[in-house]
């Protein structure tokens, strides 16, 4: 081989183990999402009542409505209350964001149709928001402030809590769901009764002036399921199913009360009724965070929101 030979194939040589040769190779990994640690896992897949302002009765009356219309249409519609955003990840938030970061750290309805709904109720703020999977038309955000003026606010406003979400509930299945999974077009007001009157409203609020005395009494309610021995509202709480629910007998779970203050523990025996699924804290957070599969068949399928819904004060 030649001088000149020999210094060709060198020069090739370097070019080939040159660093530039590997640059498609060695490229930056794609970024990790985000997450808010911070939020809470779900008590169970249709209930979550973090701010304790149902009865025992009202949370088996409205868990029971959330699994028939999921049974029934396919379509997840979960319910969630809190005190207030700040100490559950949303500090510094409105409510719509809060809310869609919730929707989707949950997961809420089926991941192809994006088709879940979550009600959120905050009860010291006296506000309330559905929020709509990515699946819904824009339209649908006029309806679900129509389902909040017509059937939740009047019934929160008159400080019958449950009440107000189980209105909200079977509004929703008749005006968003059903005409949604029918792909039946629809406008804003189509199917709905007219709203009240200013006159209406104006007496509404006088009633709710005059029943002042019953709102101390439901947030005096309130304040005893505070921790019973530090009276802080720093009590957590976790339910797991001892003995599932068939579909013609109950069930019975465990729930675990923590205080975060104090350090109190207890516990206490709940009932599952029939057709009902509560899933534990951490089972629910774990098929809550971008898990995958069918929303008609229990859990959570993974859903997503663009942020679309309404909101609503009472």
């Amino acid at each position: 081989m030649t001088l000149k030979a020999l210094a060709i194939a060198v020069t090739l040589a370097l070019g080939v183990c040159s660093p530039g040769a590997f640059a498609q190779t060695t490229a930056d990994p794609a970024p990790e999402p985000v997450t808010n640690p911070a939020l809470p896992a779900p008590l169970s897949e249709t209930l979550s009542d973090f701010a304790d302002v149902l009865d025992p009765a009202a949370e088996g009356r409205i868990a029971g409505m959330l699994a028939a219309v999921r049974a029934e249409t396919g379509v997840q519609m979960v319910v969630v209350t809190l005190p207030s955003i700040d100490s559950y990840g949303g500090a510094g938030q409105r409510l719509d964001a809060f809310a869609k970061s919730l929707f989707n750290a949950w997961g809420v309805g089926d991941a192809e149709r994006n088709d879940g709904i979550l009600m959120l109720v905050v009860s010291d703020a006296r506000e309330v928001r559905i929020a709509l999977g990515a699946g819904y038309d824009a339209v649908y955000d006029g309806r679900a402030a129509r389902v909040l003026s017509t059937a939740v606010l009047p019934e929160l406003r008159d400080g019958r809590m449950a009440q107000g979400i189980e209105a909200g509930i079977a509004s929703s299945r008749e005006r968003l769901i059903a005409p949604f999974i029918e792909g039946r077009p629809v406008t804003v007001t189509e199917g709905f009764e007219a709203e009240r009157s200013p006159v209406l409203q104006v007496l509404g609020g006088a009633a709710v002036f005059l029943g002042g005395a019953g709102l101390l009494i439901w947030r005096s309610a309130r304040a005893r399921k505070r921790c019973p021995r530090c009276g802080e509202a720093t009590l957590t709480r976790t339910r797991e199913v001892i003995q599932p629910a068939t579909l013609l007998s109950s069930g019975t779970g465990m729930e675990h009360m923590k205080c975060t203050s104090c350090g109190f523990v207890d516990r206490k025996q709940f009932r599952v009724g029939r057709g009902q699924s509560v899933g534990s804290s951490r089972l629910n957070a774990t098929s809550g965070s971008g898990g995958s599969g069918s929303s008609g068949s229990g859990g959570f399928g993974g859903g997503r929101s663009s942020g679309g819904g309404a909101s609503g004060k009472w």
